[in-house]
Protein backbone atom coordinates (compact mmCIF):
# COMPACT_ATOMS: atom_id res chain seq x y z
CA UNK A 1 0.00 0.00 0.00
CA UNK A 2 1.12 3.58 -0.79
CA UNK A 3 1.46 5.53 1.92
CA UNK A 4 0.06 9.35 1.39
CA UNK A 5 0.33 11.92 3.86
CA UNK A 6 -2.94 14.27 3.97
CA UNK A 7 -3.40 16.81 6.75
CA UNK A 8 -6.83 18.48 8.29
CA UNK A 9 -8.54 19.93 10.60
CA UNK A 10 -10.71 18.41 12.43
CA UNK A 11 -13.19 19.09 15.81
CA UNK A 12 -11.57 18.23 18.76
CA UNK A 13 -14.93 15.79 19.21
CA UNK A 14 -13.90 13.79 15.48
CA UNK A 15 -10.27 13.34 16.97
CA UNK A 16 -11.64 11.64 20.05
CA UNK A 17 -13.58 9.52 18.33
CA UNK A 18 -11.15 8.42 16.49
CA UNK A 19 -8.65 8.24 19.01
CA UNK A 20 -11.12 5.79 21.17
CA UNK A 21 -10.98 3.05 18.13
CA UNK A 22 -9.54 -0.06 18.14
CA UNK A 23 -5.89 0.08 16.24
CA UNK A 24 -2.38 0.90 16.05
CA UNK A 25 -1.90 4.11 13.95
CA UNK A 26 -4.48 6.72 13.43
CA UNK A 27 -5.31 5.59 9.78
CA UNK A 28 -5.89 1.92 11.48
CA UNK A 29 -8.52 3.87 13.89
CA UNK A 30 -10.34 6.08 11.20
CA UNK A 31 -10.53 2.90 9.16
CA UNK A 32 -11.97 0.82 12.07
CA UNK A 33 -14.75 3.76 12.68
CA UNK A 34 -15.39 3.58 9.34
CA UNK A 35 -16.41 0.31 9.05
CA UNK A 36 -13.08 -1.21 7.03
CA UNK A 37 -11.50 -2.68 10.20
CA UNK A 38 -7.55 -2.71 10.08
CA UNK A 39 -6.61 -6.35 8.03
CA UNK A 40 -4.89 -6.33 5.55
CA UNK A 41 -7.97 -7.41 2.97
CA UNK A 42 -9.02 -4.27 3.68
CA UNK A 43 -6.43 -2.04 2.83
CA UNK A 44 -5.87 -3.95 -0.63
CA UNK A 45 -9.48 -2.97 -1.38
CA UNK A 46 -9.03 0.24 -0.48
CA UNK A 47 -5.44 -0.05 -2.29
CA UNK A 48 -7.77 -1.41 -5.62
CA UNK A 49 -10.34 1.59 -5.30
CA UNK A 50 -7.72 4.21 -5.37
CA UNK A 51 -5.98 2.62 -8.59
CA UNK A 52 -9.23 2.63 -10.22
CA UNK A 53 -9.74 6.08 -9.31
CA UNK A 54 -6.03 7.11 -10.54
CA UNK A 55 -6.45 5.40 -13.66
CA UNK A 56 -9.90 7.03 -14.58
CA UNK A 57 -8.45 10.60 -13.26
CA UNK A 58 -5.48 9.41 -15.69
CA UNK A 59 -7.28 8.85 -18.84
CA UNK A 60 -9.50 12.05 -18.07
CA UNK A 61 -6.35 13.96 -18.24
CA UNK A 62 -4.89 12.64 -21.16
CA UNK A 63 -7.95 12.97 -22.99
CA UNK A 64 -8.26 16.50 -22.00
CA UNK A 65 -4.74 17.15 -22.68
CA UNK A 66 -5.10 15.29 -26.14
CA UNK A 67 -7.92 17.73 -26.88
CA UNK A 68 -6.41 20.95 -25.64
CA UNK A 69 -2.88 19.72 -27.40
CA UNK A 70 -5.17 18.80 -31.26
CA UNK A 71 -6.96 22.54 -31.01
CA UNK A 72 -3.24 24.37 -30.46
CA UNK A 73 -1.91 21.86 -33.26
CA UNK A 74 -5.11 23.18 -35.69
CA UNK A 75 -4.92 26.92 -34.48
CA UNK A 76 -1.27 26.69 -35.48
CA UNK A 77 -2.20 24.88 -38.93
CA UNK A 78 -4.88 27.43 -39.89
CA UNK A 79 -2.30 30.76 -38.90
CA UNK A 80 0.86 28.96 -41.20
CA UNK A 81 -1.67 28.47 -43.78
CA UNK A 82 -2.75 32.24 -43.66
CA UNK A 83 1.03 33.07 -43.22
CA UNK A 84 1.51 30.65 -46.52
CA UNK A 85 -1.50 32.10 -48.46
CA UNK A 86 -0.40 35.82 -48.12
CA UNK A 87 3.07 35.41 -48.84
CA UNK A 88 1.85 33.35 -51.95
CA UNK A 89 -0.57 36.09 -52.94
CA UNK A 90 2.00 38.71 -52.41
CA UNK A 91 4.85 37.05 -54.48
CA UNK A 92 1.95 36.75 -57.61
CA UNK A 93 0.94 40.20 -57.34
CA UNK A 94 4.68 41.12 -57.85
CA UNK A 95 5.34 39.14 -60.23
CA UNK A 96 2.28 40.17 -62.39
CA UNK A 97 2.99 43.82 -62.13
CA UNK A 98 6.74 42.49 -63.40
CA UNK A 99 5.36 41.18 -66.22
CA UNK A 100 2.83 43.48 -66.78
CA UNK A 101 6.11 46.14 -67.67
CA UNK A 102 7.65 43.26 -68.88
CA UNK A 103 10.42 43.43 -66.63
CA UNK A 104 10.65 39.88 -65.52
CA UNK A 105 14.72 39.48 -64.94
CA UNK A 106 15.27 35.69 -66.57
CA UNK A 107 18.60 33.62 -66.38
CA UNK A 108 19.30 31.16 -68.71
CA UNK A 109 15.29 31.20 -70.02
CA UNK A 110 13.92 31.15 -66.76
CA UNK A 111 12.94 33.99 -63.84
CA UNK A 112 15.85 34.91 -62.07
CA UNK A 113 15.30 34.43 -58.29
CA UNK A 114 17.54 36.55 -56.69
CA UNK A 115 16.98 39.25 -59.04
CA UNK A 116 13.36 39.23 -58.21
CA UNK A 117 14.41 38.81 -54.63
CA UNK A 118 16.32 42.28 -54.92
CA UNK A 119 13.48 43.52 -56.94
CA UNK A 120 10.27 43.17 -54.77
CA UNK A 121 11.88 42.77 -51.29
CA UNK A 122 10.38 39.07 -50.93
CA UNK A 123 12.65 36.33 -49.64
CA UNK A 124 14.09 33.65 -52.51
CA UNK A 125 13.09 30.61 -50.16
CA UNK A 126 9.36 32.34 -50.71
CA UNK A 127 9.93 32.86 -54.42
CA UNK A 128 11.29 29.20 -55.14
CA UNK A 129 8.87 28.02 -53.39
CA UNK A 130 5.84 29.27 -54.76
CA UNK A 131 7.58 30.37 -58.91
CA UNK A 132 5.98 26.94 -59.92
CA UNK A 133 2.62 28.01 -59.42
CA UNK A 134 2.34 31.08 -60.57
CA UNK A 135 0.67 30.65 -64.03
CA UNK A 136 1.98 33.04 -66.40
CA UNK A 137 5.60 31.50 -66.79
Amino acid sequence: MKNVQCTFRLPQEVVDLIDKQSGKTRTDKLLNLLGHGSSQDDYTVIEKRFDEIENRLSLLESSSENKDQVKINQSNNQANELRSLEAKNRLFSALDELKSRDEIPLYRGKPSITKISEITGIDRGTISKYIKDWGAL
